[in-house]
């Protein structure tokens, strides 16, 4: 099966969804050799991979994945593509914490650093979070704390099946395109970073055929998957089943323009020690860039109207203390 499907591939043919979705089965159980694989990842590359096949592929790996409910199910994910190549500070994870430390509900999915020097798994660990917690204590941590962080390999055991393909391979596939999609607590709010500025529309079409609620999808002019704070952002913003697309700069919160030297990071605990540093109060790139996305976070949370609301507040929550309280409670209670 999987010998036609490539095929058709290499023909330059799009998938249809129950096509993809047999295709990423019989990959995702194991049923499919490494070469057959390897040539399946690579032929759609060649292609260009569509909407539908990122849905197909999304929902296999959905159901594949250790998901579990927590809460009422109105949380939000801050997980993006990654892959940027830019070395900054963990914005994304930051800002989820700003984020919870306003109220919302936070279930972070991520992983170790795959081209960036520090990944959301790589920041927690600097600094002294236990990410490796069972079913059990992840919930009792969600309970307690409001924020719980989902180590993607504890949740996708099924991607043993690619991964050493996607070794070979060595650079970007679907798979890149996947987590995103895939918060196996079924978050159905998110602020979305993209690495290309043609997966907005993407992953815009995919979040709606996925049922989300309201995302966030945000590519900066500078080439980050984040709301940048060096220049002006594209944001796609998906609510109502409706989509739409629109501009946001740093100059519209009254918000100077940064430098990417300024927010910069080469090493995990670099990171932390900036990420701190604006959790403590300190006036800089950093602290204004947190504040850009987890006030986007707080808006799609529903804990805000807008992400001008937002910002504000999430520079009240870093200089009165309670985002740096709400990382140091994740870290005590994921070690109890």
């Amino acid at each position: 099966m999987i010998e036609e499907i490539i095929r058709r591939l290499n023909q330059k043919e799009d998938l249809d969804f129950l096509s993809m979705q047999s295709a990423v089965e019989s990959i995702m159980t194991g049923e499919v050799d490494d070469d057959a694989i390897e040539a399946f990842l690579l032929a759609l590359n060649q292609k260009g991979i569509k909407e539908i096949e990122i849905t197909a592929a999304a929902r296999v790996m959905q159901e594949k994945s250790l998901s579990f409910p927590l809460g009422d199910g109105d949380h939000i994910d801050t997980c993006g593509t990654g892959g940027t190549g830019i070395h900054t500070f963990n914005c994304s994870t930051a800002s989820a914490f700003v984020a919870a430390a306003g109220g919302a509900a936070v279930t972070k999915h991520g992983n170790r650093a795959i081209s960036s020097k520090s990944g959301s798994a790589d920041l927690l660990l600097a600094a002294g979070a236990d990410i490796g917690h069972d079913r059990e204590n992840i919930e009792n941590i969600f309970n307690k704390v409001g924020f719980i962080f989902l180590f993607a390999p504890l949740h996708h055991e099924s991607m043993k099946y690619v991964m050493p393909a996607r070794q070979s391979i060595g650079k970007k596939t679907i798979f890149n395109l996947l987590g995103p999609h895939t918060n196996p607590c079924g978050a159905k709010r998110q602020i979305l970073g993209v690495y290309n500025k043609e997966l907005l529309k993407t992953f815009a079409a995919v979040a709606k055929n996925l049922l989300m609620e309201h995302v966030l999808i945000v590519h900066g002019f500078d080439g980050l998957d984040e709301i940048t704070i060096t220049d002006s952002t594209y944001v796609t913003e998906l609510q109502n089943k409706e989509i739409k697309h629109y501009e946001i700069s740093p100059k519209d919160f009254g918000l100077s323009l940064g430098k990417l030297s300024e927010i910069s990071a080469q090493s995990p605990y670099e990171s932390l020690e900036l990420i701190r540093g604006a959790f403590a109060g300190e006036k800089s790139a950093v602290q204004d860039m947190i504040a850009l996305n987890a006030g986007a976070a707080l808006y799609v949370a529903r804990k805000v109207d807008s992400i001008v609301e937002g910002t504000e507040l999430s520079f009240t929550l870093m200089n009165n203390g309670m985002a740096a309280d709400k990382l140091a409670s994740y870290v005590r209670v994921s070690n109890s």
